[in-house]
């Protein structure tokens, strides 16, 4: 009996060559349909990862990027200084310049904490399909050192990406107060307001810090 049904199925593949094909693709469907949460769950947990590195690699760029600009900037200063007869135009242009940069530092800052917010998030949804995937199993648990409880804080003055708010500020503040001292000189002033370029530096350090890093992360 065995045989004569397996003999018949041949003939169908034989006969029915269609036929065949669509119940194979039905049986492949059927188990992918079985597989699909599991298929999707994988492919975030993918997502997640790639997530998180783009948002420290932006950040490794954001404050590069910022200090390459700075650099490039006062490189720039020193050549045009020696070619520039009349320094009244470019003491002004340098001031506005030089608060410009100001701004940028700030706003790099922003960018340093939004990246590690995002990257934060990406690291709690990581650690919420690992608890679904590990169900209530304790070893599972133990194998992955971050979990929800563990991750790092959004502020951490340890990080890296501190570290990288910390050396933006301080340039922030040099041209905070370079653009005063520069104002000054362009207003016909023959010495630069010392206590007035180091206060306009360290309100420009403490703003860059403290609103643009510390406090968005203070409240992620």
């Amino acid at each position: 009996m065995g045989l004569h049904l397996g003999a018949g199925h041949a003939k169908i593949r034989h006969t029915y060559p269609i036929l065949e094909e669509l119940m194979g693709a039905q049986r492949i469907e059927e188990s992918a349909s079985s597989n699909l949460p599991e298929a999707l769950l994988s492919a975030e947990f993918h997502y997640l990862t790639q997530a998180a590195f783009q948002a420290n690699e932006d950040r490794a760029r954001s404050s590069q990027f910022f200090l390459l600009t700075f650099g490039t900037f006062i490189a720039g200063l020193f050549s045009v200084q020696r070619s520039v007869p009349d320094p009244q135009p470019l003491n002004t242009a340098l001031a506005f310049a030089f608060a410009l940069l100001t701004l940028f530092g700030v706003l790099t800052n922003l960018q340093l904490a939004r990246l590690r917010q995002a990257w934060l998030e990406s690291a709690r949804a990581m650690n919420q399909l690992k608890a679904h995937w590990g169900g209530t199993s304790t070893e599972f648990e133990r194998t992955f050192r971050w979990r929800q409880e563990t991750l790092p804080a959004a502020f951490n003055p340890k990080s890296l990406g501190f570290l990288q708010a910390v050396t933006v500020s301080l340039l922030s503040g040099l041209a905070a107060g370079a653009s005063i001292g520069f104002s000054a000189l362009a207003s016909g002033s023959t010495a630069i307001p010392w206590t007035a370029a180091t206060f306009a530096g360290l309100a420009a350090l403490v703003v860059a810090l403290v609103l643009g890093y510390w406090l968005p992360l203070r409240r992620a």
